[in-house]
């Protein structure tokens, strides 16, 4: 069964991408949705654990209550999402969310590395330094992470 990621889409950390990435992902939020997709969501609390600065982002389509936080950049280091993985029976994972060089590339690689099918789809990926992300985006690939941009 496949599952979508939505990691980091916070108020904090939209106004750093391009206008239309939220509209973008509403949109394969929405789509999950109608394919009965189970949809997990992550947020980044930092390691203080500071919830009030690092909120979801106000337009986020929420369709589901799986929505976890994070003090580190794997979604993978947060143990109740990872039973939640094995009690659904996932074995592919669609990710989708910011920074593509940090936490969105962190949690591809412990998907892959712990087995599952992984997909980085580039439509609802962003990240700061387009640079840098090219690199990012070979290791992935290196790793056995699909890329599709649809």
């Amino acid at each position: 069964m496949k599952a979508l990621l939505v990691i980091d889409i916070q108020e904090k950390y939209l106004p750093y991408y391009d206008a239309d990435l939220l509209t973008r992902i509403n949109a394969r939020i929405s789509a999950a949705q109608k394919g009965s997709e189970p949809i997990f969501y992550f947020r980044n609390i930092g390691i203080q654990g500071d919830n009030d600065s690092y909120a979801l982002a106000r337009d986020l389509l929420i369709a589901s209550g799986h929505i976890h936080e994070k003090r580190f950049p794997s979604a993978f280091t947060n143990d109740s999402f990872v039973k939640e993985l094995m009690n659904l029976n996932i074995t592919e994972l669609e990710i989708i969310g910011v920074d593509g060089n940090s936490c969105v590339k962190k949690t591809c690689l412990d998907a892959a590395n712990a087995g599952y099918k992984v997909t980085l789809n580039l439509n609802c990926t962003a990240a700061r330094n387009e640079k840098i992300f090219e690199k990012t985006l070979e290791e992935l690939s290196d790793a056995g992470v699909t890329l599709i941009s649809h």
